[in-house]
């Protein structure tokens, strides 16, 4: 109810009286709201103060300057978080992808090295069966001249497969270190990281 003069209250806050002029009564009574409890000075440190709020579902409090979204922006926020949720996951799958075919090369290549290491295996033992062979027939041209030309074309032979087996080496080494540069050097991380960067740019 509306008074014609001025009236003293007492602050609830500091205990403090605070006079109420009639002018502020009527602005009050305008508005339809009650009159203040609080001095001015209380009032106004209160209003300085951050705003909380607390959220309906966890309880967590909410700052008052804390972004807030409608619902169709807060739903265009989500759609936006599960296509960006979506995209990592095909970056990590095509990177698991990749990964697979070059573990499935570094299979092959091990196949690959396991027969040429094979291969020369056997070239080895054929070198030394030829020695063996050697050796005899050295032995046996000591008593005959006329092995001469057998023993040279052994001999040929010999170098042959000495320059064959020296071959099959250096392929060996070159094969060997382009497929160790080649898939050994890439980690799972950086094909994570080069799949993420190109469905980003792709996104964009």
């Amino acid at each position: 109810m509306l008074r014609d003069a001025d009236i003293t209250l007492t602050c609830r806050q500091c205990n403090k009286e605070f006079i109420l002029t009639k002018a502020e009564q009527e602005f009050y009574e305008m508005k339809g709201f009650s009159l203040p409890s609080r001095c001015k000075e209380c009032r106004t440190t209160r209003q300085s103060q951050p705003h909380h709020r607390v959220c309906s579902q966890c309880g967590t409090e909410i700052v008052k300057e804390a972004t807030i979204y409608c619902d169709a922006c807060l739903e265009n926020a989500q759609l936006g978080g599960e296509q960006k949720a979506r995209q990592f996951k095909m970056a990590v799958s095509a990177a698991k992808t990749k990964l697979e075919a070059s573990e499935s090369q570094k299979a092959e290549f091990a196949e690959l090295l396991r027969q040429k290491e094979q291969l020369v295996t056997e070239l080895e033992l054929k070198v030394n069966s030829l020695i063996e062979d050697l050796d005899k027939t050295q032995q046996f041209y000591a008593a005959s001249g006329w092995l001469q030309p057998v023993i040279s074309e052994m001999g040929k032979r010999l170098e042959d497969l000495e320059l064959a087996q020296r071959e099959i080496n250096q392929k060996m080494l070159q094969t060997i270190r382009v497929m160790q540069e080649r898939y050994e050097d890439i980690g799972l991380l950086e094909i994570i990281k080069r799949n993420l960067r190109q469905s980003l740019r792709e996104s964009a």
